[in-house]
């Protein structure tokens, strides 16, 4: 029995242990990659909504919340013309939302994100894409708080890879984005720890099975009881 329990013990720190960042290695790293050229150069966007599940009929707006709100708000900086047609751009904005599951049947969790696409126009190609987590807590008005929030961390993003400089606020806020949500974490470990202990179970029972004890036949009449 205590021998299972350790074994038990030892796959739950391991499953444990790689949900956990791991410390740097001591190796040298490649530097970064270099970004495509035609991304700083850029004036003219046409702005594509990718759109998204039905998931995000939480938040006011439903799945063009995404669309509207990055919209507006890379209208608001001036930076760039926004035109009517890809083919009047100099590049392809796609924003669009997933809600990717956590878990499996019967314990699911979601995780949803907001994805920009950086497209070249003319070739089709995805030049650049990058992501934000969405935070789902609290009342429908805090939850569009939150996901404004996270439209803003996109367009920090996109500031960031244009070679724009950000203040340490914006890569605060980038920083705390990029991190796991702290309710899919806790779901994750209760569904580790579930699992271990179904699997200590079953092991106690395969080495423990239980003791079965043969029937007493009641005696017969003309017959002597057994002795």
């Amino acid at each position: 029995m205590l021998s299972d329990l350790r074994k038990a013990l030892c796959i739950f720190l391991g499953l444990f242990l790689a949900f956990t960042p791991a410390l740097p290695a001591q190796q040298s790293t490649p530097g970064p990659a270099p970004i495509p050229v035609q991304i700083a150069r850029a004036h003219s966007i046409f702005v594509s909504n990718g759109g998204g599940p039905n998931y995000y009929d939480i938040f006011t707006g439903g799945p063009d919340r995404a669309y509207n709100t990055f919209y507006a708000d890379l209208e608001k900086t001036g930076r760039y013309q926004l035109v009517g047609a890809p083919a009047d751009a100099d590049l392809i904005f796609e924003i669009h939302a997933i809600a990717p599951m956590v878990g499996d049947v019967g314990n699911v969790a979601y995780n949803p994100q907001l994805i920009l696409s950086i497209i070249d126009p003319r070739t089709h190609a995805v030049m650049w894409t990058t992501t934000a987590n969405v935070r789902v807590i609290g009342t429908k008005k805090r939850r569009d708080r939150q996901f404004d929030a996270s439209v803003a961390v996109l367009m920090d993003k996109l500031a960031e890879i244009t070679g724009q400089p950000l203040t340490t606020a914006q890569m605060k806020d980038i920083n705390a984005n990029t991190k796991l949500p702290t309710g899919v974490k806790i779901f994750i470990i209760a569904s580790i720890a579930a699992g271990v202990a179904l699997t200590s179970y079953g092991i106690y029972r395969v080495t423990h099975p239980p003791t079965l004890q043969a029937p007493t036949l009641p005696s017969q009449p003309g017959f002597p009881a057994s002795r």
